[in-house]
């Protein structure tokens, strides 16, 4: 066992409000204790780190320099790429502008999903390339193939080869670095416009099953697109991969398959679990996205339906106290997601709704449900999907009368 040694370290006021702030906003639940390891950790780790921190200042003399390249008249858009990703922490945009100048390890905190996600984003765009240019025959034979075959005779064939997104319940970063670079720095132009969030299929594993084919292929590929034989045989290895148990890394809901409603024979904890593990879930991406916390992502989902809202019918919906609602509202007012202003039906009263980037952020947030709502469902028919539903909508109905 490895040799430790206890210290005493004593803290000023200021400096204990400022440990105190940093783990509630990151180590939810933790001691201050294990708040000082965590920092004092990835301080060690910045410090080893090879490439360059950028202060305030030198990224302030960027923003200036976009703005003199405009007045000149001058190409900006690197700049202005660089920023962006200084504004929204993808700090290795500014290796990847500048061509890897700065050294082998990118100066960004996660180089290597920024790397994966440039490959995978590549590998797509030349499979998607291919195939439209193939024939209906072709694109017929790559799309229900000897790959659907050799999955068994149950197999449906697939509807289409498109790139299938990234997970954004699971692995949120590599979809917040993919968006990025779509949409702030320009590239890959075939995939703007799109919803990168996956349906299916976004899982890093499944990437990684398809990018070592295609690292394979590669060297081929000098001059030409890949063939359909090759395009069919790139779309069913994540198809074959993907019936695999998804792995869970013993963490989450992992224990539940262990667990079974049967002997009990109710329905009430059924749904209650399914509740409980969808909400779990979206909340880590709620806070992993934008920091909320789980009553400020509730809040942000009202708004969204029933906006604009006094704090009274917000709580009411909510079924929280009024005191706690004004609370979080407060506190994403300050950070732009939230507005006041006075009703037009009643001056008196003051109404709540979504700012701009509240409502950008409350799509985002409904992308990744609807996404976590398909991997539940998984491959379950649409009629038959709507059959669930209308028995679900028929036992909450008999529910309430046991209440009303």
């Amino acid at each position: 066992m490895a040799k430790t040694e206890r210290f005493e370290m004593r803290l000023d006021e200021s400096s204990e409000a400022a440990i105190d702030a940093w783990r509630d906003a990151h180590m939810a639940g933790a001691s201050r204790a294990q708040a000082v390891r965590a920092l004092i950790e990835r301080g060690l780790a910045g410090a080893s780190a090879g490439g360059p921190r950028f202060s305030d200042g030198e990224k302030t003399l960027m923003a200036f320099m976009g703005d003199l390249f405009r007045h000149l008249g001058a190409p900006a858009e690197r700049v202005d790429a660089v920023c962006r990703g200084f504004a929204t922490g993808n700090h290795w945009a500014a290796d990847l502008e500048m061509g890897g100048l700065y050294s082998p390890v990118s100066s960004s905190a996660s180089p290597d999903d920024a790397r994966f996600v440039l490959s995978v984003l590549e590998m797509w765009e030349v499979f998607e390339s291919a195939f439209e240019d193939f024939s209906e025959a072709q694109r017929a034979r790559v799309l229900g193939g000897e790959g659907a075959q050799r999955r068994g005779r149950g197999a449906r064939r697939a509807a289409e080869l498109r790139f299938a997104g990234f997970d954004a319940v699971h692995e949120p970063e590599l979809l917040r670095i993919a968006e990025f670079l779509v949409r702030e720095m320009r590239r890959f132009g075939r995939f703007a416009g799109r919803s990168l969030v996956a349906a299916q299929g976004g899982a890093r594993r499944d990437h990684a099953v398809r990018l070592r084919y295609y690292e394979r292929l590669l060297p081929t590929l000098a001059g030409r697109r890949p063939t359909p034989d090759e395009v069919r045989e790139f779309l069913w290895l994540r198809a074959e991969a993907s019936g695999a148990e998804p792995a869970t890394g013993g963490r989450g809901v992992s224990h539940l398959k262990e667990f079974s409603f049967h002997r009990f024979g109710l329905l009430a904890p059924r749904v209650n679990a399914l509740s409980r593990v969808l909400t779990r879930s979206a909340v880590q991406f709620a806070k992993a996205e934008y920091g909320l916390s789980q009553v400020e992502w509730l809040a942000v989902t009202l708004l969204g339906a029933f906006e604009p809202v006094s704090i009274g019918e917000l709580a009411y919906h909510a079924m929280l106290d009024a005191g706690q609602m004004s609370r979080t509202v407060s506190g994403l007012v300050e950070r732009g997601f939230v507005e006041r202003r006075r009703s037009e039906e009643d001056s008196r009263e003051t109404v709540l709704t979504l700012t701009g980037e509240g409502e950008e952020m409350r799509r985002r947030l409904a992308d990744a449900a609807a996404a976590r709502n398909r991997h539940v469902v998984g491959d379950l028919p649409e009629s038959e999907l709507a059959v669930v539903y209308a028995r679900l909508d028929g036992f909450i109905a008999r529910a309430r009368q046991l209440v009303d």
